[in-house]
Order: structure tokens, then C-alpha cells, then sequence
């Protein structure tokens, strides 16, 4: 996985049978699921103007998706409001090589920020993030049982915030 290239498209219909099959896996379908057979959320991300929803493939599969809301007038900031990997590539730096790649490709301009959210009964998300550099922004979770992370942005001498 190293060496491969990470290609990420625009998430098609013919992904989503792919993808549904991940919710197979009981840990990704109690965070993101439940995943059904005619889902609002294909046609919901299909048509979506204000985000995009991406499937991450290497040479040979799909091997992750993400989905990031766009910086806009009213919140400045890049959101991701889904990261699920591969049941079975899990614990093998993918999430991270992913993430790293997904920073890279949208790059930041002035007041614009990462920003995510975690739910309070996933630990082992709001790990990943903090092992990748994220910050929490509370040390509890909001009136949604959700906490709140921010991935520095860097300032001209290459420091964190």
C-alpha cells in the first residue's frame, strides 16, 4: 500500500454496491450505518452542490470514502462528514494515507480550516484523528454527544496555529 497511488473520484452510482457491502462489518455500521438497498443517501450525495463525496481506489479497488463539505461565507472551514476504510484494510495506515491525501488536495486558502466531528461513543475515530495531528476543541462532547477537532492550519514560518 505504501508505494500505490491513491486515486480519488467523484463517488459514481456504480460505487455504490461496493460500498454498501462495508456495512456488512458490525464497527463501520454502528458509526456510519445502517447502509440500505435504496438509500436517500445516494441520491442525496449525487446531487449535493456544497460538498463532494469521494471514492478513494488504488491500483486495484476501492479502498475508502470520504465526504467533505466546501468552505463557504458562513463557515470558512473544510468539513468531512464521513471517512469509512475498507473493513479488512483497517489498522494498516490507509485511513491516514487517506486523510494526508485529502488535505493535499484541497489546499487552504486565507481564514479556511479542516474541521470534523467525532461522536463520543467511537474512541477509536477521535484516536485516529489525534494520532494524525487533529486537535480536540473540547474536552467534552456537545448537546449531540459529539466532539469537535480542527486540523491546524500553519502559519508563514510552518508552525501550528
Amino acid at each position: 500500500m505504501e508505494s500505490e497511488q491513491l486515486i480519488f473520484t467523484k463517488f459514481k452510482p456504480q460505487d455504490f454496491a461496493e460500498y454498501q457491502s462495508w456495512f456488512k462489518d458490525p464497527e463501520l455500521n454502528a458509526h456510519l450505518g445502517p447502509m440500505e438497498e435504496n438509500d436517500p443517501w445516494l441520491d442525496y450525495i449525487l446531487t449535493n452542490n456544497e460538498g463532494v463525496e469521494y471514492s478513494i481506489f488504488n491500483e486495484h479497488q476501492m479502498i475508502a470514502e470520504v465526504g467533505i463539505l466546501f468552505p463557504n461565507q458562513q463557515y470558512p472551514s473544510y468539513y468531512i462528514t464521513n471517512l469509512a476504510i475498507k473493513p479488512g484494510l483497517r489498522n494498516q495506515g490507509v485511513g491516514s494515507k487517506v486523510l494526508k491525501a485529502l488535505i493535499n488536495l484541497h489546499p487552504l486558502k486565507g481564514g479556511e480550516s479542516w474541521k470534523t466531528a467525532v461522536n463520543a461513543n467511537n474512541p477509536k475515530a477521535r484516536s485516529f484523528l489525534e494520532k494524525n495531528g487533529w486537535i480536540g476543541l473540547s474536552s467534552t462532547p456537545d448537546d449531540a454527544n459529539m466532539y469537535d477537532y480542527e486540523f491546524p492550519r500553519l502559519n508563514l514560518f510552518g508552525q501550528g496555529r
